[in-house]
């Protein structure tokens, strides 16, 4: 279900583009040292958590924090009235593997589970510059063990496990999951969720990065300010932080993979969805033409834009038909 995916790009609704204005995220500090990191995504996580509250919009799912492996912090979210077992979503937070938590996308995770009718467990996986790579990519992979070995304690189906994300979270579930199958003796995802995925480094150039470097909710100096805080001393080669540079594409689960037109990200996912789609994986690419990146998952932009609520239905949708 790969769109045809236009490469004549629609200028951004004057109403987004006020609010993309409104919402802008602080510009990364010229020197970077780690005090300078540090104080840079406390203001981005104020940021953050000063929206995550959707007015209007009514939920009843149920949610508990759990200690997993190595001591991390889960949630648990459980729809209303659901008849154990279900399915279990594994998720991974944006927020370029420096900022954000499970409290910045708590309403995310909340809406997805309601409307997937599935349990999700998000992780709160430690953040760089603090813990650079492979910290973050180490805390997912434990946790995925973790619900394996606990699914059913929980209330979920261990053979039906899924893991995802989105932005770096999507990066991690990206790499995890690729990791997993070529370890071959360990339970593999039933699906692979990446939402407006981190496929690739700056380095390669792709054209989106130039095409959508301000303005677009996520500016390009900001993600590659992001990079410099996760690797240091990591060929930008290297598959476990670009899986987009992956040789050979492992037996992966059915994958979607959702893509936006006013995303500096945008063409490393269109070009991981067909790297994808030409091994054999099953992919479903959703490209949303009017939108920018990570818009589902913004509080406040599913206040205001329709589509956002459109695109969450379109995930939980493809969640039930495949974890059904």
């Amino acid at each position: 279900m790969n769109p045809q995916v236009p490469r004549q790009r629609k200028p951004l609704d004057p109403a987004l583009k006020k609010y993309l204005k409104e919402i802008a995220a602080p510009a990364p500090a010229s020197a970077d040292v780690p005090e300078t990191a540090v104080n840079r995504r406390a203001v981005m996580n104020r940021a953050l958590e000063s929206r995550t509250t959707i007015p209007g919009l009514p939920n009843r799912v149920e949610s508990r924090d759990l200690t997993i492996s190595a001591r991390r912090t889960a949630r648990l979210y459980t729809p209303p009235d659901a008849a154990s077992p279900l399915p279990v979503l594994l998720y991974l937070h944006g927020g370029g593997w420096v900022v954000g938590s499970i409290a910045t996308h708590d309403p995310f995770c909340r809406l997805l589970c309601e409307a997937a009718g599935i349990q999700i467990l998000a992780v709160d996986f430690r953040l760089a510059p603090e813990y650079p790579f492979p910290a973050g990519l180490n805390d997912t992979l434990a946790a995925w063990h973790w619900l394996v070995d606990h699914a059913e304690e929980i209330g979920g189906d261990p053979s039906r496990l899924a893991v995802g994300g989105d932005s770096a979270g999507a990066n991690l579930a990206a790499v995890s999951a690729n990791r997993l199958s070529n370890a071959g003796d360990v339970m593999q995802p039933a699906a692979l969720l990446l939402l407006f995925p981190v496929t690739d480094h700056p380095s390669a150039n792709h054209r989106s990065y130039t095409e959508c470097a301000t303005g677009c909710g996520l500016d390009g100096s900001v993600m590659r300010w992001f990079w410099d805080q996760y690797i240091s001393g990591v060929s930008a080669a290297d598959p476990n932080i670009s899986p987009l540079r992956l040789g050979n594409v492992p037996a992966l689960p059915p994958a979607l993979i959702a893509t936006a037109e006013h995303d500096p990200l945008r063409d490393e996912g269109i070009a991981y969805a067909e790297k994808l789609g030409a091994a054999g994986v099953d992919v479903t690419h959703l490209h949303y033409p009017d939108m920018h990146h990570n818009f589902p998952v913004h509080p406040g932009t599913v206040a205001r834009f329709p589509q956002s609520i459109k695109a969450l239905n379109e995930f939980a949708a493809w969640l039930k038909l495949i974890l059904e």
